[in-house]
Formats: structure tokens, sequence, C-alpha cells
């Protein structure tokens, strides 16, 4: 009789209990890679459609170069999540978008930061809002202080699409 191999999960704190994950940065910080065997393409393919286009439309990669999605996350952080990693940037990657889904109130902190000659720039966004930089930018999340921040990452390289782990 066959056995099955249950992998437990790293745990995660009880905000985010029900948050569908595929990695735990923290336990305050998960992802889901909604690019996963299609998913997002398939399901969603007019909206993802639109995003390569406006991201590509920002003008900070030359229009030859071919870009494919290599990640689509969904990103949860919970008070005390933080993407608080100092030299922070989305290497193999050209462009990131980061767009904030949830409303401005549910959560305090979690401001997008953004470097600009060495100092930081923050970005407090409002729901529907986005950030595009170059992936090799640095980049930050501040700690949140209060409820929950909830954004969708879109990574484009020139790389064959990826429809698996963000990391292979």
């Amino acid at each position: 009789e066959p056995t099955t191999a249950w992998r437990t999960p790293p745990p995660v704190c009880p905000a985010l209990a029900d948050a569908c994950f595929d990695v735990v940065y923290t336990a305050e910080h998960v992802a889901l890679f909604l690019h996963r065997d299609g998913l997002f393409a398939d399901r969603c393919k007019h909206l993802l459609a639109k995003v390569v286009r406006a991201m590509r439309e920002g003008g900070r990669v030359d229009p030859a170069t071919e870009l494919q999605v290599r990640c689509v996350e969904l990103h949860s952080y919970s008070e005390g999540g933080a993407l608080d990693a100092p030299l922070h940037r989305d290497s193999g990657s050209l462009l990131t978008l980061s767009v904030q889904l949830c409303e401005a109130d549910c959560f305090e902190g979690g401001d997008f930061v953004t470097f600009r000659e060495g100092e930081p720039e923050r970005h407090r966004l409002e729901r529907g809002d986005g950030v595009l930089l170059s992936s090799m930018e640095l980049h930050n999340v501040t700690r949140v202080t209060r409820g929950t921040r909830v954004s969708l990452v879109v990574e484009l390289w020139s790389e064959p699409a990826n429809s698996h782990d963000r990391f292979e």
C-alpha cells in the first residue's frame, strides 16, 4: 500500500493561518505563486497581457527586448512582516511591478520603499496603485505594524515564461 509523505509547513502567524502560500519568508510574510502551472496566464490572460504591456511601455527596458513572465506572486504581510533585506533586488528579472491589492486603511506601516541617490523613498500606495521599477533597483517593504498588507508582484525577464517555482 503506498504511503503519502506529508511535509509539515513552516509555522505562520495566526493572522496568516488561512492564507494560501507556496513560500514562507517569515511567519508574518508569505507568498503564493500564481504563475505556477500557467494558472494566472490561463485564468487571467487579458489582465496579464495588459499588465505586461503597461510594464513594457514604462520605458525601463529596450523595446526590442523580448519579455516573458518570470513570476506572478501574491504577497501577504501581517503585523511584524516586512521585506527588510538592505540589498534586496529581484536579481535575474528585468522589470518588477508591485500593486497594492488591499485598502490602505486595512494596515499600518508596510510602505513600499525604493531608493533615490541612496536615500529611501517611501511609497504609500492606495488600493490598485503600483510601483514599476527595474528589477535591479534596491527595494523593500517596511514593517507592518497593524493589519494585513496584500500585494501582487509581477516580474518580467528575457528567459522563457516560467510556470514553476520562482527560484528554479
